[in-house]
């Protein structure tokens, strides 16, 4: 077991921990049961493709963040226990954990550590003072941590079994082809109401249908009716006959009502 997956270990430990059941004598698997810490060691040290430089000639093609997150941890495990805000005492470190202070907190306070990491210690202090991009990259691998665990945990990328683990946890049955439609509720009886009635009968109901086309202005009996619902006349017929007069009509009523405000 190398230094920084045992420190991802109790990282993984506090975030995804293994949890006892309802009758407290079986425990739920947490993260360490799918090796989920070396998923995300992995995860980090492909994250980002090292330049030219100094690291690649080491023969590192990406970057080895994971070491990095690793001593990141036991710094905020330091802060927080020199500022004495631990509140659980320490412990041995278990034997899929590392030796680092990180590994001997209790699990709330290995969270409370990385929080210090994130917002409240003196890393995300520096970086509002300085703005330096390399004192910000703290924050970013602590959310990215964060992150990464969750999403590995409960999906199928850090669980190559058929029903990963975090499926069966979260009750999720897995990706389907299709379900079938809501296609509406059975019943047994269905009984009549009152309440589509519009209070016209159904003779005059059919004498207004039947004659809904048949009054057009144009005499064409489409039995459409105009867009307004209304026996409007039609403008295209008027408008192509050279007199103008449904126009000049409503340039009269406009008129009218201006009179009529004027008077008002």
């Amino acid at each position: 077991m190398s230094y920084a997956r045992g420190t991802i270990a109790a990282l993984i430990d506090a975030v995804v921990p293994e949890t006892p059941t309802a009758d407290d004598e079986t425990q739920v698997p947490g993260g360490l049961a799918i090796n989920l810490d070396e998923t995300v060691e992995t995860a980090f040290n492909e994250l980002q493709e090292s330049p030219e430089g100094p690291i690649r000639s080491l023969g590192y093609e990406t970057m080895p963040y994971a070491p990095l997150l690793a001593i990141l941890l036991d710094l905020g495990a330091l802060e927080l226990i020199l500022k004495r805000e631990r509140e659980e005492p320490l412990q041995s470190p278990t034997e899929s954990f590392a030796g680092g202070p990180f590994s001997r907190l209790g699990p709330q306070d290995r969270m409370r550590a990385v929080r210090l990491l994130e917002a409240d210690g003196v890393f995300p202090a520096l970086d509002d003072r300085t703005g330096d991009a390399p004192v910000g990259i703290v924050a970013y691998l602590m959310q990215g941590a964060m992150f990464i665990t969750a999403m590995a945990a409960y999906s199928d990328w850090g669980d190559d079994r058929e029903h990963p683990q975090g499926w069966q946890q979260a009750d999720y049955p897995g990706p389907a082809d299709g379900y079938a439609v809501h296609m509406g509720y059975e019943v047994e009886e269905f009984e009549e109401n009152d309440y589509g009635d519009t209070g016209a009968d159904d003779e005059g109901a059919a004498v207004a249908a039947d004659g809904a086309g048949s009054d057009t202005p144009d005499g064409s009996g489409s039995g459409a009716p105009d867009e307004a619902g209304t026996d409007a006349p039609d403008e295209s017929a008027d408008a192509g006959d050279g007199d103008g007069e449904w126009f000049e009509d409503q340039l009269d009523a406009d008129e009218g009502a201006a009179d009529w405000g004027d008077d008002r």
